[in-house]
């Protein structure tokens, strides 16, 4: 079971309910079931049903950490991303700040550019020394 992997399918789940605006259960299972590799279920779900569960608080971490944005006009992508580093760091106890910002940075070097990753670190780090 590789963490990293379930991170990125977690982020992944989390910007196709944005692009759908939906946000339950059904959905989640039916978009979930398109992955058929082997992944940390239990993972992957606990992430995705926290941000569920904490949508408005993890909205309103982001919107607060934001330099000169407003969450409105951020790239869904980036948005997802940010997402899924607040919920860990929010959520899951086991995980390090240090860990999840790196997962964070890594996602969005690999699904944007660089200049993505530092935006997101940015953000994360704000977030972190803030928290």
């Amino acid at each position: 079971m590789n963490r990293a992997r379930s991170r990125e399918v977690a982020m992944e789940i989390m910007y196709q309910l944005e692009i759908h605006k939906a946000y339950d259960q059904i959905t989640m299972a039916s978009l979930l079931s398109h992955y058929e590799e082997i992944l940390d279920l239990d993972y992957v779900n606990g992430l995705v049903n926290k941000w569920i569960e904490n949508r408005e608080t993890v909205e309103s971490k982001i919107s607060e950490h934001l330099k000169g944005w407003k969450i409105e006009r951020l790239a869904r992508i980036d948005l997802a991303i940010l997402r899924l580093g607040v919920t860990e760091m929010l959520y899951v106890e086991n995980v390090p700040n240090k860990v999840s910002v790196n997962e964070a940075v890594n996602l969005a070097k690999k699904y944007v550019d660089e200049k993505s990753g530092k935006f997101v670190n940015g953000v994360l780090s704000h977030f972190v020394e803030n928290k």
